[in-house]
């Protein structure tokens, strides 16, 4: 729910000849969203009926007169290289790379994937509540994709303290994701305000207030900030740097 669009096969056709008469465009291809989700009970991926109906599209429109030799089929959802060949199969010849990108689709919680997870959820300790940690929120919102489970957070005051074990976090609800999350240490640690927190989960950016940086150079030990962007995916300027 919340996903329905497009075009109904029956009128596909149609639609092809309104594309075709438009000037400077063409009709190239078709796309659905999600061709796989996850699969909890098997820990797999499986193609959904939209894939059913993206090849039932695709013999449609490779029957048009106004159909390129080469039709490309778009098929994302949950896209890594270990579900490439299931949907080479269904018929795919394009996919987004999605979570794919950073490791983070439900299979890499489950499964050792070639693609490492390679984005952090990162924010600090903002006051202490009757001694309760919290931690800025700014859109602190995990995809559901696995339901309700205990959410850890590394909490530390400098990087020497980054092995230490992580803290339960209560996680606010989907209403009150801009404000706070509520830390628990064990009684034996001691938690500041300004210790950076870092959380690592399935983040989505189209949802979130935070500031999203890329870094390069990681691997390497020689990071470096490539750019900030808003979650509208607008370059921002912090600090006066560009």
């Amino acid at each position: 729910p919340g996903h329905e669009g497009g075009v109904a096969l029956d009128d596909l056709p149609t639609m092809i000849d309104r594309i075709a008469g438009l000037p400077g465009a063409e009709f190239a291809g078709l796309t659905t969203f999600p061709a796989l989700l996850f699969d909890s009970a098997s820990g797999g991926a499986r193609l959904t009926p939209n894939a059913e109906t993206l090849a039932r599209a695709a013999e449609i429109a490779r029957g048009h007169p106004a159909s390129p030799q080469a039709l490309e089929i778009n098929a994302p959802g949950t896209t890594s290289t270990e579900v490439l060949g299931m949907l080479a199969e269904a018929g795919a010849t394009q996919v987004e790379p999605g979570h794919g990108l950073t490791g983070t689709t439900p299979l890499h919680g489950v499964r050792y994937l070639p693609e490492q997870p390679a984005v952090l959820y990162l924010s600090e300790v903002a006051h202490i509540h009757q001694g309760v940690p919290l931690c800025f929120g700014g859109g602190l919102y995990i995809d559901p994709v696995f339901g309700d489970y205990q959410v850890r957070a590394v909490v530390a005051h400098d990087p020497s303290e980054v092995s230490t074990e992580p803290v339960p976090v209560d996680m606010p609800a989907p209403a009150a994701i801009d404000y706070y999350a509520r830390l628990h240490p064990g009684e034996s640690r001691t938690v500041a305000e300004g210790d950076t927190v870092v959380f690592g989960f399935r983040v989505q950016a189209f949802v979130t207030r935070t500031l999203i940086v890329g870094l390069t150079g990681v691997s390497s030990g020689r990071a470096q900030v490539a750019g900030i962007w808003n979650g509208f995916g607008d370059e921002v300027s912090v600090g006066g740097s560009g």
